[in-house]
């Protein structure tokens, strides 16, 4: 099944994970990207034209950068209207849940199960960086 994969965020933060996605896996290629509010032109369209090439027999991730944003909640939006089923929108996102859905899951279907797994595996972390003991280590 073919997927596809858009990053919306503000900012060129979009632009960003595109650009570590071609430095870390070369898969850069793979997402499309919209930075919202980098000029006076409006974003939405790019949104929609996004979420009407999806087909039927198509799946899609669209990632956010905050959840309940003005990104989000347009793609959100748009989604509920086109009636797409098979678009999953993923807020908050992180560099690690994209390269995890992205070339760890390759040709696995994509469902809620799977995703949610993802998501738990690839978390935000505090790490510490005070040693408590002359052994402990950074890994």
């Amino acid at each position: 099944m073919k997927k596809r994969y858009l990053v919306a965020t503000h900012g060129k933060l979009a632009e960003g994970f595109q650009s570590s996605l071609n430095i870390l896996a070369d898969k850069g290629n793979q997402i499309e990207v919209v930075n919202a509010y980098v000029t006076e032109e409006d974003y939405t369209p790019k949104i929609i034209e996004f979420i009407q090439q999806i087909k039927q027999n198509e799946q899609a991730i669209i990632f956010t950068d905050l959840f309940g944003g003005s990104v989000n909640q347009k793609v959100v939006a748009e989604i509920l209207t086109q009636k797409k089923e098979n678009i999953y929108v993923i807020s908050n996102t992180n560099l690690s849940i994209v390269l995890t859905l992205i070339i760890g899951h390759e040709e696995e279907k994509l469902t809620d199960e799977l995703i949610t797994r993802a998501i738990e595996e690839s978390q935000v972390k505090l790490v510490k960086t005070k040693m408590g003991k002359e052994n402990e280590s950074f890994f």
